[in-house]
This record gives structure tokens, sequence and C-alpha cells, in this order.
């Protein structure tokens, strides 16, 4: 066959032959889910479908076969295995898997399988799932008293026998109940004398009866309160007629002895009265004891008989149960037996032992085939049965050929086996006549299958070699076992030595130890037949409990090794997220406290102490090597920030780069020539460019060159966006323009503010007469009220030349040789204040 063939011969699973289908079937393994239930929903075959149903574990496609196969069997089956998974009757199955079985067994005729697993199985929400899908309905009361009755569990009893309403069934319970608690539930629920006097002669919980018999005195204690009053009414009744009999003879008879006599007759014929009333009253009373014994008769004889009928009944169930079950026990162990015979058929290799079992087992199955679920199953099994029969018997025969063939052949190699050991007789050397003496009876055995008159020959002839040649071998083996003795003691001293070492804790020196022991056990040569095993197990017992402990603390040690490392990786972490700060004191603070807590925190091991160690002091050097030169790493970050900011504006004057040259722009006249459009927001973005440049001024650490190079830089391109865009400035706090006549509006001001301080006698006095008029001035003032406040006067002059200052430091920017003849005047006035002042 060739590789293609091969590759186009059917598989077992897709095999015409439905038996070859069954036999791949029943040897899948549980766990091949997916081709158990392929085989289940999809074979063609009743036999293949009904044995992967009975390997099939998944409820829910459990469920799905029970509904739909065509075949009865196969439905039965599938429900046989969802209560079998709901009872938990296979190892490995969960109470998930239990609860979706019982979900699925939704159909009506499945109450009463629904009941045995609420009344038999041992998970409690299992046993309420079934419970919960049992119908409410008359026919199901004596269901929920079964459940009531035997259920081994307390909630699922108590909600079994809440949904119990028929009385006999209450009756049942209260007497057949199993458990105190819901019998007594059930005594208390009856209500008539007779259901109570049952209980109390039946129950077999003695709780039960207790409670019935309490019941009883209850009614008999009401029954003799209510005939109390009735019998004094009688009394009052037999006073009243004996008065009126009296009366009247008073009234009609006049002699006194007459009157007497009558009086007397009346009494007597009154107590006679009364006497034959009481004797009514105990015969009527007897009769109603009489019925009532009748009545309690005729009860107890109807609940046992129908105790006897529900008996009868769930025998005659479990017996159909028992039944239905034997017959689909009986299909599964001949479908397993058929199973074997159709596989063993085939191969080649097949022994004469199995095979006359096989086909012994065959042909018994064949002449007493039990009941099957059905007549259909009964065929199928016969005819496999024949058909197996029939495949076997030629094959035991020429097996058995086979086998006889290889008997006589046997002669022959035991006749020169008897050869081979008589010719040991010669020989010497006791280790090879012991060798060869083995290897001659492991030959006999191979060859032992011979004829019995033969065989029983030969054999004497082998053993009498044998004895006679292994008498001479026993002298060498008694020297050989004091040999082991010695050896065996040998070994048991280096055990006790083990022993006496398995529980140091000096691991190394003792570990060297050990090893020596060991290395000395390999010298010692082998022991005492039969202790080999004990000696070694004691020895390797004492090593192997001296290297678990030392590997056990090994672990422990690299526990906390690995928290350790764990914890100085979190430190290095911290440290390198520390590294690139700028908060240079707060920071140096904390990489010395991430010091200190790492000089706190335990060794790690050695192959990754000196990395991790190297890792967190490479971050700490990193920071505090910047730390030394964080003045000129502030100074840089200022340069930068000053830098990009310049860079922002730059970018903003700069035009695109598919625009005309700025060259080409030009007019005639000189000066670039404006774009028609500004982008939007421009005013705000120069506006915030400009606050961060004076609060970058404002920051110290930049050298004079460096802030003077940056601040024409600074200048030339904020220039640049005012002469590119200045509509976008016009109005605002930007404009050259309108800052320029803010700036000459300021100057303006201090110079006629100077100017009105001017006297220009003043020029042409001589300094010592300019004082003395000071002088008088400043004497009058004091003395009189004088013309003039002069600190007043001098605080006024001095407030407004800061507002001035002030208002010169908010003007925006303007042209720089504009703003510095504009600084030159101002300057100039505020010197001559500040003179006169």
């Amino acid at each position: 066959m060739t590789l293609l063939d091969r590759f186009r011969a059917p598989s077992r699973q897709k095999h015409p032959d439905p038996a070859v289908r069954l036999a791949y079937v029943s040897e899948l393994p549980l766990s091949d889910r997916e081709s158990i239930v392929a085989a289940a929903r999809e074979d063609d075959d009743v036999r293949v479908r009904r044995a992967a149903v009975a390997k099939l574990l998944d409820p829910a496609v459990l469920a799905g076969i029970a509904r739909d196969d065509a075949d009865p069997g196969v439905r039965d089956g599938a429900l046989a295995m969802l209560r079998d998974i709901a009872l938990d009757s296979f190892e490995g199955v969960s109470e998930t898997e239990s609860l979706a079985a019982v979900d699925a067994l939704a159909d009506a005729s499945a109450e009463r399988t629904l009941a045995q697993i609420a009344k038999t199985s041992t998970r409690e929400a299992v046993c309420l799932r079934a419970l919960a899908r049992l119908h409410q309905a008359a026919s199901a009361s004596n269901l929920f008293a079964s459940i009531a009755r035997h259920s081994p569990l307390e909630p699922v009893r108590q909600q079994a026998f809440e949904r119990v309403h028929e009385r006999g069934d209450v009756l049942a319970v209260a007497i057949n109940g199993e458990f105190k608690e819901t019998a007594v539930a059930a005594v208390d629920r009856l209500a008539e004398r007779e259901d109570l006097e049952q209980v109390a002669l039946r129950a077999k919980t003695r709780g039960a009866a207790k409670r019935a018999s309490a019941l009883l005195r209850e009614l008999d204690e009401r029954a003799a309160k209510n005939a109390a009053p009735a019998a004094a009414d009688a009394d009052v009744e037999a006073e009243d007629q004996v008065m009126s009999v009296e009366v009247t003879v008073e009234t009609t008879i006049v002699d006194p002895a007459t009157q007497e006599r009558e009086r007397e007759e009346a009494a007597a014929r009154v107590r006679e009265d009364a006497a034959e009333k009481e004797r009514a009253d105990a015969l009527a009373a007897e009769h109603a004891r009489e019925a009532r014994d009748a009545e309690r008769a005729s009860a107890e004889e109807r609940a046992r008989a129908e105790a006897e009928a529900a008996q009868q009944a769930e025998r005659r169930r479990q017996a159909s149960e028992a039944e239905a079950r034997d017959r689909r026990e009986g299909l599964n162990r001949l479908n397993q037996l058929l199973g074997r015979a159709e596989s063993l058929a085939t191969k080649p290799e097949l022994s004469l032992k199995t095979a006359a079992r096989l086909l012994r087992d065959v042909r018994t199955a064949l002449a007493d085939v039990p009941p099957l679920p059905s007549r259909q199953d009964y065929e199928d099994v016969v005819q496999r049965l024949k058909a197996a029969q029939a495949a076997l018997t030629p094959k035991v025969q020429d097996l058995r050929e086979v086998a006889e063939w290889q008997q006589w052949a046997n002669i022959g190699i035991q006749e020169q086996l008897c050869e081979k050991m008589e010719a040991l007789r010669t020989a010497d050397d006791p280790e090879a006549i012991a060798r060869r003496i083995r290897e001659l009876q492991e030959q006999w055995r191979q060859a032992a299958d011979v004829p019995r008159t033969q065989g029983e020959a030969l054999w004497r002839r082998f053993k009498a070699a044998h004895d006679e040649v292994w008498t001479r071998c026993q002298a060498h083996f008694a020297a050989q076992a004091g040999a082991r003795s010695q050896n065996l003691a040998l070994k048991t001293t280096l055990c006790e030595r083990a022993e006496a070492l398995a529980d140091s804790t000096n691991w190394l020196a003792t570990a060297e130890a050990i090893k020596g022991l060991q290395a000395e056990w390999k010298t010692v040569g082998p022991v005492t037949r039969g202790q080999e095993k004990a000696v070694w197990e004691r020895f390797r017992g004492a090593c192997d409990r001296f290297f678990t402990r030392r590997q056990e603390d090994l672990a422990k040690r690299k526990a906390i090794w690995a928290e350790n490392f764990a914890r100085k990786e979190a430190l290095c972490v911290a440290v390198e997220a520390l590294a690139s700060s700028t908060e240079w004191e707060r920071t140096s603070a904390e990489i010395r406290r991430l010091q200190a807590e790492w000089k706190a925190i335990g060794p790690v091991k050695k192959s990754r102490s000196e990395a991790i160690w190297q890792r967190f002091r490479a971050a700490c050097d990193a920071f505090f090597v910047r730390y030394a030169h964080r003045h000129d790493i502030a100074r840089a970050d200022r340069v930068a920030a000053r830098e990009a900011i310049c860079a922002e504006l730059e970018a903003l004057a700069a035009p695109p780069s598919d625009e005309t040259p700025a060259a080409a722009q030009e007019p005639a006249e000189g000066g670039p020539a404006p774009n028609a459009d500004a982008p939007a927001g421009l005013a705000a973005t120069v506006r915030g460019l400009r606050s961060r440049w004076q609060q970058e001024q404002a920051a110290r650490g930049v050298e004079r060159e460096q802030a003077l190079a940056l601040d024409r830089r600074f200048a030339d391109a904020f220039r640049a966006v005012v002469a590119r865009w200045p509509q976008a400035f016009a109005g605002t706090d930007m404009d050259p323009d309108a800052n320029r006549r803010q700036l000459e509006s300021v100057v303006k001001r201090v110079e006629d503010l100077a100017a009105s301080l001017k006297n220009p006698a003043a020029a042409e006095v001589s300094p010592t007469t300019r004082l003395a008029a000071m002088l008088k001035e400043a004497l009058a003032a004091n003395t009189i009220g004088g013309k003039v406040d002069l600190e007043s006067r001098r605080r006024s002059l001095q407030e407004d030349v800061r507002q001035a200052q002030a208002s010169w430091s908010r003007v925006g920017p303007v042209a720089d040789d504009v703003r510095s003849a504009l600084a030159d005047r101002f300057q100039r006035a505020i010197r001559k204040i500040s003179e006169a002042v």
C-alpha cells in the first residue's frame, strides 16, 4: 500500500462496518468528548449510539439526545445517564454538572426520576432543584410524601412535606417517616382520631408515636369536659321528676300512710328509671365503643391494605426498574464482549489461550442470551455473536494446530537442555555453573509446553542433572552468603551514620559528609538476598531527609532573597525616577533616606547582588553628579527657556516656505510689506510669549553677555512679528506707535513737573543766598504755618515720580532708538525732580 493509499483508507470512526465503529467507541477515553458526542449524535447504527451515550457525561448533549433520537433505547440510555450524573454516580462530576442534568430532565415522564434524585442525592442544591422541577399535581403528592419520608437532608424533607396535601400521604409520612422532625410535623397535621390511633400504634419513629398519644389524650380530656355538664343536667331533671311526683301525691292523697307509700313507690320508680337510663347509657356507650373499635379496625385494615398496595406497587416499580437496568447491563456486557471479540478477531498476534477463552465466552453467551431491552437488540446481539463465533472458530483451530506443532518442537529443545545440564557436571567455576543453570532454567520455561507423556520423563531427567550440579555450588554459595552478611553489616553502619547526620543544620559540611558516605556505599558489595531493598531504602531515606531539609531551607532563603531583591529593585526604580529631578534639596534628602533603607534590607542572591547594587549606585551617582552641577544646569535651563521663547517668536515672524521672500515684497520706499491676513489669536500668542519672557527675565542666573544677546534676539523677533502683522497689534498694548505715544506722554508729564519746580532767579544768586532763603522759608513754616509744607511737598513729588516710573514700565514694546531717546529725556527729568526735592 502506498502512502497515498494509506491516507485514503477510511478511519475506524468512519468505517462502513458498524462493528469496527463500535469497537472504536468502546476504546475511546472519556476525555475525547468530541468523538464521543459525534458518535452519539451522528452514527447510523443504534448500537454505536448506545455505546457512545453510555460514555457521555455532558448533560446538555444528553438532553438533546433524550429528546431528539429516533431510537427509544438510546433515549432511555440518555435519561439513565442524566439520572446518574445528577446522583453523582461518576467520579469527578461537579455540582454544576449535576444541576445541569436535573434541568435537562424536564419531561413530565421524568417525574419519578426527579423524585428519586431529590430523595437519594447527598447534594442539597441538586435535591432542591429536582424538587422544584416536580409538578404540583394530585398525582405527585405521593412523590412528595416519599421524599419527605426518605430524604437524608432536612431542608429537602421540609420543602417536600410542605407540598403534601392528601390525607393519606400525610398519614403515610407520620407512620413511615424515618426522621423525627418530619414525622412529628405530619402528626400535627392529622385531625381524625383514627389517624392518630394508627400513628400511635404503627409509627416508625418514637417521637411521632409519643406526639400522637399526647394528641389522643388531649381529645379524651376535651370529651370528658364536654360530658360533665350533660350528666349534671340529667341529675337535675331526675330530682325535678321526684319533686313533681311528691307534689302530685300531696295534692291527691290526704292519708299520710298512703301518701308515704305512694311517695316511696314514686321514688322507687324514679330510681328504676334512673337505673334503666344508666343501663341504656352504658349500653349505648358500649355500642359506641364497639362501633369505634370496629371503625378503628376497619381503618387499620384499610391502611394496611393501602400500605401493602403501595408496597406492592413500589416493589413492582423497583422490580420493573431493576429488570430494565438488568436488561441494559446485560446489553452492555454483551456489547463489551462483542467489541472485544470483534477487535481481537482481526489481530494477527492473537494467542491460543486468549482466543479459546474468548470463543468459550461467545459460545456461553450465545447459548444463554439474557433478556434485552428490545427485540431488535436481541436479534442484533444474536447475529453478532454468531458472526464472532464463525470468525473465531477457524482461528482457534489454526492456533491449536500451531500449538501442537510447537509442543513437538519443544521436545527436541528439552532434550538438548537436558544434555547441556548434564554437561555441567564436569565444570569447575561455581559462578559460571550457577549462571549457566539460570540460563538453562529460563530456556526450559520457554519450551515448557510439551505433550504430557514425554514432558514428565524429560523433566525428571533435567531435574536430576540440576540437583547434582547444584549440590556442588552450595559451598560456594555459603561463602558468598557470609560475605553478603558482612556487606549488610557495613551498609547498616552506613545507614546509622547517615541517620545521625540527617537532622544536622550545618548544611555544607554535612552535605560533603553524606556524599562521602554515598561514595563508600558504592564500594560495598551485594548484601544478603531479600535485604537489598530494605537496607537501601533505609540509607536513601536518611540521605533524602537531610537533602529535603536542605532544599526546604534553601527555598526559604531563596524566598527571603527574592523578597529583598524585590524591595531593592523598588528602591532602584524610585531612585531612577528621582535621578532627573531639579528639586535639589528635597530630592537629595529623599535619596539619602532611600540609601539608609537600602542598608537595612537583607542580602539577595549572590549572582544578582552585584548587578542590583550597581544599578542603585548608578542612579544615585547620576543625581549627585547633577546635584554638584546644579547651578550650571539651572543656568542652562533658563537659557534654554529663553531660547525656546525666542524660537517660537521667530517662527511666527518667519514667512512660510511657499511665500515670496521678504526682499521681493519690499516697496520702493523700503521696509517690509505686511501680509493682509494675520493668524487667529496672534496677539494673544505674542502676549503670552512676552509674559513668559518677562518671567524669565525676572529669574536671575544668566550671564550678562548671554542675557543681552537673548534680549536683542527677542526684541528683533518681536519687531519682525509686529512689522509683519501690524494690523494684529493695532490698538493693543503691543502697538509700537501707541506705546511710543504713551511714552512721550509720560516723558512730557515728568518734564512739565520738573519745569514747574525750576526758579529762574535761583540761578543768578549765590549758593549762600539760596540756602538762607530756604532756611527763612523753613522757619516761617515752623513758626507761623508757612506758605508751604516742605515734607508734604517732597512726598507728593516722590509719589509722582513713582507713578511716572510705573507708567513707564507698563508701556509695551517700541523701537529701540525711540525708547532710548525717550528714556534719556525721562531720566534727565527724573534727576531734575530729585535734585529739587
